[in-house]
């Protein structure tokens, strides 16, 4: 099966159990989880490191964003951007569902990572 064709039928699935379903109330508002990682962000800035070669897909493609003089790398090696890392907070809401009854069935669920800043890693 394909990925089209996967995404096809789960969506198709997903629709006949939403169909199923009397109601769900509205999403509730976003709150942190109390999760977080850091993860390289753009916004934190950057470095430069100097590394054995690598194949040029491999190294990571420069954005238009403001960045450091990329250093002289000896021979072999070449000059590889990197971010700084970044704090990310999960976030987390939900709505609870019923059937046509008016009996509670199951709660939903939804995640999200937003960006907690450039420090706390």
């Amino acid at each position: 099966m394909t990925p089209e064709e996967a995404a096809a039928e789960e969506t198709a699935a997903l629709a006949t159990s939403e169909a199923e379903l009397a109601s769900c109330g509205t999403w509730s508002g976003w709150t942190n989880t109390g999760v977080s990682s850091c993860q390289p962000n753009s916004a934190c800035g950057n470095y430069w490191r100097c590394e054995p070669r690598l194949a040029p897909e491999a190294a990571p493609a420069l954005d238009d964003g403001p960045q450091q003089r990329p250093p002289v790398c000896p021979s072999g090696q070449v000059a590889v951007m990197y971010y700084e890392l970044g704090k990310y907070n999960q976030q987390s809401q939900y709505r609870v569902c019923f059937d046509s009854a008016g009996n509670y069935t199951h709660t939903e669920w939804q995640y999200q990572n937003v960006s907690g800043g450039c420090s706390g890693c």
